[in-house]
């Protein structure tokens, strides 16, 4: 709370104006050579005589990125690198500030923006979780509940007494078995009931942790049984509607000329139209393949749902007031544009406890050859990492996509980016070089002192 400053004439004042009441007897033997009348001071009320002055409110810190600064990143961590595309998006202070892109989205055809659609691999279990969390808040599922009780009495881990939940899965701990990828709602329930597709294991064990992309199979579908509806579906209305972002677990149904073509090893992992002309999914479970790796989005609008997350839960969107300009040389009118310092239009897309659950570390994990992290509900998190005391991430790769989001809650600070067409890089941290480079450039730059 700002400290309430006073008027030091107003307060010289008041006390002259105490000093000339009349004056309260001694109590020494000598008798005052006038009468005194006390002063009731609950008669006086200060606050008139000493009137308070709030100060002026700071504005709150505003990004300091600019184009120049990404397009010179970008330029610089490519000279060490190889690929065919690379599109990066930062959130400063929680709001979405800056993007930019280098190289093809398909080779000599089409350039790579900021706003190409890549499927961005495994960064899709972040947007699996945002769904989780929503649906817990407008009461559609438990996420403590055995799944059973969304897919039925069969689909339970015989060799356990506690049965798998959705938050189970979250951790990469539910005991299934890290099976291929597939989809449809009856193969699934057999998948389920079958005791050989379990691990002898109790679920949420730190000890069975084991990176499940079939798992998220599981999970997206639990989501959809528990809310009678296709997880795309909701997850337009709930998450990517009210913030303006284009996106989906759908390929097909994104335009083909806003794609990008994935390249692997030199050749093409997977074309923009191959892509954009995958099925619709329209019955539950169908979509469950997509679910692990499919979310096929933008490097701006994965940086919305970041800045969701920094902010607790809410997407800030600056309100600019606009100027008429007239160019005197063609007599043209103009409007300009200005961000009003302060003024943000705030919308609550997740509570600040729902985001808190997400990040609350629940065990260490210990890898061999790269840097151990705490696992959340389906965030990672590293301390002293890219010279932030603390970071919150996920990785992505898949058909030569390498991918990479990371966000500090403490700074309000995040990047995504996303590379095709590289080689596979992984530094000691456990995070794709080429992606990890470009963050480091970009933080240090976030953390400079505006001119």
């Amino acid at each position: 709370m700002p400290h309430k400053l006073f008027r030091l004439g107003a307060l010289l004042t008041a006390l002259a104006l105490t000093a000339c009441a009349p004056g309260v007897s001694s109590s020494g033997s000598g008798v005052s050579s006038s009468q005194s009348t006390p002063v009731d001071a609950s008669s006086m009320v200060m606050q008139d005589a000493v009137p308070t002055i709030e100060p002026e409110p700071k504005p709150e810190p505003m990004p300091v990125l600019t184009q120049e600064d990404i397009d010179a990143a970008l330029a610089q961590v490519m000279e060490n690198y190889s690929a065919a595309g690379v599109t990066v998006a930062t959130v400063e202070r929680g709001l979405v500030s800056q993007a930019g892109a280098w190289g093809w989205a398909v080779k000599n055809e089409r350039e790579m923006t900021p706003d190409t659609k890549i499927r961005i691999a495994s960064i899709s279990k972040v947007v699996i979780a945002m769904c989780a969390m929503a649906m817990a808040e407008d009461g559609l599922i438990d996420l403590d509940a055995p799944i059973s009780d969304y897919w039925g009495a069969g689909a339970v881990n015989p060799y356990s007494k506690n049965q798998p939940t959705a938050r189970t899965f979250m951790t990469h701990t539910s005991s299934i078995k890290n099976l291929d990828t597939t989809r449809g709602l009856s193969k699934l329930k057999g998948i389920l009931q079958s005791k050989s597709s379990w691990r002898s294991m109790e679920p949420g064990n730190r000890g069975g942790w084991s990176y499940s992309n079939f798992g998220m199979c599981i999970l997206g579908t639990t989501l959809e049984l528990a809310a009678d509806q296709l997880m795309d579906d909701y997850l337009q209305t709930r998450l990517l509607e009210p913030i303006g972002a284009k996106a989906s677990f759908c390929g097909g149904k994104m335009d083909v000329n806003e794609v990008a073509t994935l390249y692997s090893g030199g050749s093409i992992g997977r074309s923009a139209a191959e892509h954009a002309g995958q099925s619709i999914p329209t019955q539950i479970g169908q979509t469950a393949s997509y679910f692990p790796g499919g979310y096929t989005t933008s490097a701006v609008d994965m940086a919305k749902l970041v800045a969701v997350l920094v902010n607790d839960g809410v997407y800030k969107q600056p309100i600019y007031s606009y100027t008429e300009v007239k160019d005197v040389e063609n007599g043209t009118e103009l409007v300009v544009a200005e961000p009003m310092p302060g003024k943000f239009k705030e919308t609550r897309l997740l509570t600040e406890e729902s985001v808190a659950d997400m990040e609350t570390p629940r065990f260490q994990v210990e890898l061999a050859d790269y840097s151990s992290f705490e696992q959340c509900l389906i965030l990672r998190r590293q301390e002293n990492v890219l010279d932030q005391d603390v970071l919150y991430y996920h990785t992505g790769s898949a058909y030569g996509v390498y991918s990479l989001m990371t966000y500090n809650p403490e700074t309000q600070n995040g990047i995504v980016v996303i590379s095709t067409g590289g080689r596979r890089n992984m530094n000691e941290k456990g995070m794709y070089a080429l992606c990890y480079d470009l963050m480091e450039i970009l933080y240090a730059k976030m953390e400079e002192q505006p001119v």
